[in-house]
């Protein structure tokens, strides 16, 4: 039998992904400022509660994840028949998508921005459009709105917009947020808006705790990012109890493990540990930027842990990135994001100060000596 006969279309039309990590270039050793997750790691009490709870991998977990479902609608302020765990906001990407997306609805992605938001409408046989800024700072500025507008007034089913965006670190403020969601509303449309990095964000701009009040949209949570679970994987989406009700029905039973709950909830009621870290780290940030400025590149203003760098005329930020690999460290190359394929941008998150510092000098050194 014919394979292409028997795989939907919208499988056979994904293309390989990449995203930033060690792994994924396969230097297991080197320095990784390419993930935009917590360096100091999980808090010390998440990982007593890992140990204390180790004897529970015998067991099955609870295929709705209830005690972290909880204590997450207590740390958002809703009801928690608005809350769904997944394995990390992924695994939520994806069943939104598939419970929602039909071969051939319109699907609109806030670009550039987190590549399985399109993987995921094609994988269910969207027609994606993109609106794409003309600032990387503003990422929705009152011409992009209209834009936006324009694209919902076609029929868009679902919309994708990360709040605060990754990979360019800038925001929409929440009053602009909720004019669009009633927009949308509107027109027909859902929105999911993906509040993964929110935890670092120096700009409260979120919409989760008003997610419940609306019938067409999704906030997505992460404990990936600032609270240093990325190896765990446990997310949590908010929305309406009814749509929580069906996704929590259809989500694939126990993805998320004993270990990651248990992991969710200690970390959830540690967020003076969080706002610790995010304190240092934007303090790391603002050095490494104004460092960046003085040798020669151009670093994006960002309100968050991580923050995009145009390199200067005549470097490629493919070569930047390898470059910079063969002295121990890696950075993303942006180049494989929508609307970033000229190779100009890097993204850079922080790490301690003796490791930024390592950094600094090393992409000082290939401005000055070449790659």
């Amino acid at each position: 039998m014919e394979l292409d006969g028997l795989v939907k279309a919208g499988i056979l039309a994904l293309k390989p992904v990449i995203h930033g990590g060690r792994h994924y270039m396969q230097c297991p050793n080197a320095i990784d400022f390419s993930t935009s997750v917590n360096p100091f790691g999980p808090s010390p009490r998440v990982k007593e509660v890992i140990v204390k709870s180790i004897d529970t991998i015998g067991e099955y977990p609870d295929a709705h994840a209830r005690r972290f479902t909880k204590v997450a609608a207590e740390y958002i302020g809703v009801d928690d028949s608005c809350i769904v765990a997944g394995n990390g906001s992924v695994e939520l990407i994806y069943l939104v998508a598939d419970a929602l997306i039909s071969r051939g609805d319109g699907v609109i992605i806030v670009e550039p921005t987190f590549s399985e938001y399109e993987r995921a409408s094609t994988k269910n046989s969207a027609t994606v459009e993109h609106v794409m800024p003309d600032d990387l700072t503003c990422m929705l500025s009152a011409r992009h709105i209209s834009m936006l507008y324009e694209k919902m007034r076609k029929g868009a089913k679902l919309i994708f917009i990360c709040n605060p965006n990754n990979p360019t670190g800038s925001v929409v403020g929440r009053e602009a947020l909720l004019h669009m969601v009633e927009e949308a509303y509107d027109r027909g449309a859902m929105v999911l808006l993906d509040e993964c990095f929110m935890e670092f964000s120096s700009i409260d701009c979120s919409l989760a705790r008003y997610a419940g009040e609306f019938s067409n949209l999704i906030v997505l949570r992460s404990l990936t990012k600032a609270f240093g679970l990325a190896g765990l994987r446990i997310g949590y989406c908010i929305t309406n109890p009814r749509l929580a009700g069906v996704l929590a029905d259809v989500k694939v039973p126990w993805s998320v493990n004993v270990l990651a709950e248990v992991a969710g909830v200690e970390a959830l009621r540690d967020m003076e540990y969080v706002e610790r870290c995010r304190t240092i780290l934007a303090g790391e940030r603002e050095y490494m930027q104004n460092r960046l400025k003085g040798m020669g590149y151009h670093p994006l203003r960002s309100s968050v842990n991580f923050f995009m760098v145009e390199v200067p005329e005549g470097v490629n930020s493919t070569a930047l990135r390898d470059g910079l690999l063969r002295r121990g460290m890696l950075v993303r190359d942006c180049s494989n994001f929508f609307g970033l394929e000229g190779g100009r941008y890097v993204r850079i998150s922080p790490r301690l100060r003796a490791e930024n510092d390592v950094l600094m000098d090393a992409m000082e050194d290939v401005l000055r000596d070449g790659l």
